[in-house]
């Protein structure tokens, strides 16, 4: 009997201690996690400093290729932001997007109005007119004003009447301030 009694009592020190340690834990406060923040700042930062670096000082980025060589300029004056009007060799473009496919450097008389005779570029037009009601509502939202500004990025071999047919065309889409693009550098005969 001697020896049963000792582990009837190791088993009674063990209930009390378990019990004990069952008591603590009910009484110790619950912590909510904790959300590291400092890991996400500085995935945000990170992010930040590439859309930063990606975007540029320059609101517009004007590329030349084959079919666009810019006309020269010795002076120097950045960008606004504005709808960009690209005529190439080939096609007409509204922010990078073509509108309109050039024969011999002219607009094809289907694509215009009025036919041969016309100024105004259906296509042109139709999206012009997609970008200003675009741009008021965003004028609207911001409580800004519609500028009606258009950047035009010509070929230096571009037809003039080809330039006076997006002009047209620009203007009858309630775009009415123009600036000209050229490329800074050394004047070519």
């Amino acid at each position: 009997m001697n020896s049963q009694q000792p582990d009837n009592e190791v088993d009674a020190l063990w209930l009390e201690k378990r019990k004990a340690a069952k008591a603590k834990r009910k009484q110790r406060a619950i912590e909510p996690p904790v959300l590291m923040i400092t890991s996400l700042m500085d995935a945000f930062t990170i992010i930040l400093v590439f859309l930063l670096k990606s975007f540029g000082a320059d609101p517009v980025q004007i590329r030349e290729s084959d079919d666009l060589r810019l006309p020269r300029t010795t002076s120097s004056k950045n960008l606004e932001d504005a709808v960009v009007i690209s005529i190439s060799s080939k096609a007409i473009q509204v922010d990078d997007r073509k509108v309109a496919d050039l024969r011999n450097g002219m607009v094809d008389e289907s694509l215009k109005r009025d036919g041969a005779d016309g100024l105004l570029i259906n296509p042109l037009y139709d999206q012009l007119k997609e970008k200003v009601q675009h741009l008021k509502m965003v004028a609207a939202r911001t409580g800004s004003e519609f500028k009606g500004k258009a950047l035009i990025v010509g070929d230096k071999g571009t037809n003039y009447r080809v330039i006076t047919e997006v002009l047209y065309t620009a203007g009858q889409a309630e775009f009415n301030n123009f600036l000209f693009v050229a490329a800074e550098g050394k004047l070519e005969p």
